[in-house]
C-alpha cells in the first residue's frame, strides 16, 4: 500500500537480537535484569524452572558469531535450546492506519524489548482503533486522529529507550561513543534540558512512562539539575526532612515482613507444576 515507513536506526543503532533459555539456578529473583554490553545488552528474565536470555546488539560494531559467544558465555547455567536469530529495523510505519487497513504489533513497527513494550503497544491501538472506528463509511479526521495519537505514543515510548543509551557514560566502544555523542530527537533534548534546568518533568497526554519512570533514569544516568523549583520554598526544610524520613520508616516496616520471592511462591497457587 505505499504505506513507507520511519527508520529510527540513528538513534536505535541495535538490529540484531540472539535468544536462549537455560537452566534455573537455586536464586530466583524478583526482577528482570539488563546488562550493558560491549554493542548492546543482555537482558535476563527469571521463570520458575529456566531463565530467559538474550543479547540485543548492533550488527555495524559486533559481529554474529562474537554476540554468540558473548551470550552463551553469560549464562547462568547450562542451555536448554539452541540460539534464535531475529534481525529487524527499529522504526515504525509512517501510517498505523491506511484506507483499510490497520497495522498492529510487529505489523506496526518494533522497538526494541530494553521497556518491554510491544504488549503494551498492542493493547492500546486495539483500545484506540474502538475508540475511533469507522461506520459504514470512512471519515478522513477519525483516521487521522488514530495516527496522530499513534505517532504520539511509539516516539514517547522511543524517546524514553533512546535517553538509556545517550546518557551512558561509557567510553570504552566505538558503540557507546556512537550512542553518547548522537543527535536525539528534539522532544527528548527538550524533555532532558526542562529536567536539568529545574528538575521538572512534563508529561503529555496519555504517554506510556510516569513522571517517577523519566525520574529514574534522569537522575540515576547522571542528569542532576542546576537548580530547584522555587514552589520548594514554600514548605519549611524540617517539614519536607520528616516527610521523607517517613517514607523510608515505611518502607523499611514493609521489606521487613515480606516473604523472599521464592518462598511466597512456594506457598501460593502461582507455583508451577515441575517438569
Amino acid at each position: 500500500m505505499h504505506t513507507g515507513y520511519e527508520d529510527w536506526s540513528q538513534w536505535l543503532p541495535c538490529d540484531r537480537a540472539i535468544a536462549v533459555p537455560c537452566e534455573s539456578d537455586d536464586t530466583l529473583l524478583p526482577y528482570t535484569r539488563s546488562t550493558a554490553l560491549k554493542a548492546g545488552w543482555q537482558w535476563r528474565i527469571p521463570l520458575q524452572h529456566r531463565i530467559g536470555n538474550g543479547h540485543i546488539y548492533a550488527s555495524h560494531y559486533l559481529g554474529d558469531d562474537e554476540a554468540t559467544a558473548m551470550l552463551l558465555g553469560n549464562l547462568d547455567g547450562k542451555a536448554r535450546a539452541e540460539p534464535r536469530y531475529i534481525k529487524f529495523t527499529t522504526g515504525k510505519r509512517r501510517k498505523l492506519w491506511n484506507r483499510n487497513c490497520v497495522a498492529i504489533g510487529l505489523a506496526s513497527g518494533f522497538l526494541e524489548p530494553l521497556e518491554s513494550t510491544s504488549i503494551h503497544l498492542v493493547q492500546t491501538t486495539i483500545l484506540r482503533l474502538i475508540r475511533y472506528f469507522p461506520s459504514l463509511g470512512f471519515r478522513r479526521i477519525d483516521v487521522d486522529e488514530f495516527n496522530r495519537r499513534s505517532d504520539f505514543e511509539f516516539e514517547r515510548v522511543r524517546d524514553f529507550i533512546i535517553m538509556h543509551y545517550k546518557l551512558t557514560e561509557r567510553s570504552d566502544t566505538p558503540f557507546w561513543d556512537y550512542c553518547r555523542n548522537m543527535p536525539i530527537p528534539e522532544t527528548l533534548q527538550a524533555k532532558m534540558d526542562l529536567f536539568r534546568s529545574h528538575g521538572r518533568i512534563i508529561r503529555e497526554w496519555d504517554e506510556l512512562f510516569a513522571e517517577e519512570s523519566w525520574l529514574q533514569v534522569m537522575l540515576g544516568q547522571g542528569i542532576v539539575p542546576e537548580d530547584y523549583d522555587p514552589l520548594v520554598d514554600q514548605r519549611p526544610v524540617e517539614e519536607v526532612t520528616r516527610y521523607l524520613n517517613d517514607i523510608e520508616t515505611v518502607i523499611k516496616k514493609c521489606v521487613a515482613v515480606m516473604p523472599l520471592h521464592k518462598d511466597y511462591i512456594a506457598g501460593n497457587p502461582c507455583a508451577a507444576a515441575r517438569v
